[in-house]
């Protein structure tokens, strides 16, 4: 279809149209509408939320603070493992082909951990805890890569180790 310049079409002329009636409709509501005539009748629950409101009606909002409650019972003493820790570190593992692992040294737990591979053409399949035997806790990270096409990835593993 050859579109010539300069000649009106039918969806100009309409987008135009359409245009001075959304802009027309909003400067009469602005212009004639009586102040504060928008209240609660008006308003669906729900519709303000407390991001919609200024700094002013938030701090008009706010009572006095109450007194303290009474204090909670105390809580179950940690064990030697991560909830008693005091000592925090990451380690490293070596970089390898697929797959690599970084472990905690003696008396440590894994918290966390996980893997990042240098190559953007590398995803990592996984990220995960290793444990010595089920139900111990783990000691170790293991995370894996490969490259787009399937193939092994360089990765490298870290483990967060936590030691009382």
């Amino acid at each position: 279809m050859k579109r010539l310049r300069g000649k009106l079409t039918y969806a100009n002329v309409i987008s135009t149209l359409c245009l001075f009636l959304v802009l027309g409709g909003g400067a009469y509501a602005a212009s004639q509408l009586p102040k504060n005539s928008v209240g609660a009748k008006q308003l669906k629950n729900g519709s303000i939320t407390l991001a919609k409101l200024s700094g002013a009606a938030k701090s008009a909002l706010k009572g006095a603070t109450g007194p303290a409650g009474p204090a909670g019972p105390q809580g179950p003493k940690g064990d030697a493992g991560a909830a008693g820790a005091t000592n925090v570190v990451v380690r490293v593992g070596s970089t390898q082909l697929n797959e690599s692992t970084a472990s905690c040294h003696s008396g440590e737990v894994a918290t966390g951990g996980g893997g990042f591979t240098p190559n953007p053409e590398e995803v990592l399949w996984g990220s995960f805890p290793q444990q010595e035997n089920e139900g111990e806790r783990p000691t170790a990270w293991v995370a894996g890569a490969e490259t787009l096409a399937g193939n092994p990835g360089e990765v490298t593993a870290y483990v967060i180790c936590a030691s009382p």
